[in-house]
């Protein structure tokens, strides 16, 4: 995960919030644009690629913003290839981290309709026969906005779906066992993804299932220190100790 302006070009602020582009989304634009050079449509695929991020930054507006209604922090957005990081600090409350964390996904889900309808439309100006440029395009930001909703609601820490079952588990079990539990789970299924991923060769989705270990092992870790926190309150609290 990238720091706080570590490598990072700031493009604009909106809402107060100041959005920063990592370096290495240049290099991966880059990337993209010689893979697809070649094709029919290069331009659309590009142009694809930029809304990917479009869409990404919506998302992370919606935990940033619904942070800030709750009383928390958000002052910064950081777009990257595997796509984008609000630094939000949402009050310490299970129901508070569970709005921040579910209002981005909420985001794409109001997003669903809007882009069927435009979809809908182009359909109906242009005809179904040939499908053009226009067609190809709002079909594929279509398709990507649910396919990034269906992805991040996967219950795999630290994914938006893990942080709400942690958030959920709170209200039960606590703050530290219940990252402990859905941190633990997110490394079980980062290992098994990227191995199964790396057996079929597909080695983006080995990245990302690497970045997804690497932030469970890191949960985890602040699990432990959250229970030392724990156990060291109750002692100082307890009037027979």
């Amino acid at each position: 995960m990238p720091s706080r302006h570590s490598g990072s070009i700031r493009l604009f602020s909106v809402f107060g919030i100041d959005i920063f582009l990592h370096w290495s989304w240049l290099i991966v634009a880059v990337i993209q644009y010689e893979m697809v050079r070649d094709l029919t449509d290069p331009i659309g695929h590009l142009a694809t690629y930029i809304s990917l991020f479009g869409i990404v930054l919506l998302h992370e507006l919606g935990h940033s913003l619904a942070c800030r209604s709750v009383g928390g922090q958000a002052d910064q957005i950081v777009l990257w290839p595997l796509g984008g990081i609000a630094f939000v600090r949402p009050p310490q409350r299970p129901g508070a981290t569970l709005w921040s964390i579910a209002a981005g996904p909420l985001v794409n889900v109001a997003l669903v309709p809007l882009t069927m309808a435009v979809w809908f439309f182009v359909i109906g100006e242009t005809g179904q026969s040939d499908w053009n440029r226009l067609q190809l395009y709002v079909a594929s930001i279509t398709a990507i906005n649910v396919m990034l909703l269906v992805f991040n609601l996967l219950p795999i820490y630290p994914l938006d779906g893990g942080q709400i079952v942690q958030s959920i588990l709170w209200y039960f079990i606590g703050r530290s066992r219940s990252l402990m539990v859905t941190a633990a789970f997110g490394l079980f299924c980062a290992v098994v993804i990227g191995i199964a991923m790396l057996m079929m060769g597909d080695y983006w989705l080995v990245l990302i299932a690497v970045f997804i270990g690497l932030q469970a092992w890191r949960g985890m870790r602040v699990a432990r220190v959250l229970s030392e926190m724990d156990a060291h309150s109750y002692v100082e609290r307890d009037p027979w100790n």
